[in-house]
């Protein structure tokens, strides 16, 4: 079951679309002697190459840490995916996984890279470079769904350069947005929406997810100014997404979250 899935509705949706995904590969692991016996050269070669230590140890990190950080991951690089246009965002179903990994594997991805560990989590939330991607990655999506929004400084040092940025005040566009809420309204984007949310908490970007959720909400609840209504029961995916325990899925029904300890 896909942990982030809003209805039924929208998983016919999107099995209806997972003939366009590839198989992918698994990233390559080094293939070091940890034991150092048997290995070409052993530690002491390595010891005297800082560019295949360097190698290596950039290959232990997670292919969700790779990708943030520019390597080409089941054929597409961060950069590339940023230029892409709304059409090839709407209609290419296997990218959004490793954009924004969470860390339950999708039904609809046969790569398990695009999940996250505690490792790659513990990473995000202490890199600053790293959430400052996964909002470069936020922002390209939100203009998708015609939302406007600001990055602001915070926490200034001593000579006024900012040393945190979060990304706040999302709002629709007044011009874009009908147009884009025809498409994505109802239908398998609202599965991306509660995948963005978890993993910007999962990441430790709070602020984000949470102004995210805000901006949701005020379309769920005004039920006007856009052409189509978010239904009660993606809303609630969207609330559990940004509310819940980090340890309870959006998926796992109420009653299964408080026999787990938490809500």
């Amino acid at each position: 079951m896909d942990l982030t899935e809003p209805s039924l509705e929208l998983v016919d949706n999107e099995r209806n679309n997972i003939d366009e995904q590839t198989d992918h590969q698994n990233a390559a692991t080094g293939n070091t002697d940890r034991s150092g016996h048997g290995a070409i050269g052993g530690d002491a070669d390595q010891a005297m190459d800082p560019a295949r230590t360097n190698l290596q140890t950039k290959k232990d990190l997670s292919p969700v840490l790779r990708f943030y950080e520019g390597d080409n991951i089941q054929g597409r690089t961060l950069e590339e995916i940023l230029e892409w246009s709304d059409s090839k965002l709407e209609y290419t179903h296997d990218f959004i996984q490793i954009l924004f990994p969470i860390p339950e594997r999708s039904n609809f991805t046969l790569h398990p890279a695009a999940t996250l560990d505690e490792r790659t989590m513990e990473a995000f939330r202490n890199k600053p470079e790293l959430q400052a991607s996964m909002r470069r990655a936020l922002a390209r999506m939100l203009r998708f769904f015609g939302f406007d929004y600001q990055i602001v400084n915070l926490d200034p040092d001593a000579d006024g350069a900012a040393t945190i940025q979060r990304l706040v005040h999302i709002v629709p566009n007044a011009e874009t947005f009908p147009r884009a809420a025809r498409n994505w309204m109802n239908s398998h984007n609202d599965l991306r929406i509660t995948r963005i949310i978890r993993c910007l908490r999962c990441c430790g970007m709070e602020t984000e997810a949470r102004e995210f959720y805000r901006a949701l909400k005020h379309l769920h609840t005004s039920r006007t100014g856009h052409p189509r209504r978010i239904s009660d029961r993606t809303f609630m995916y969207w609330t559990r997404a940004a509310k819940r325990d980090l340890r309870i899925p959006p998926d796992m029904s109420d009653a299964e979250a408080e026999r787990f300890g938490a809500t």
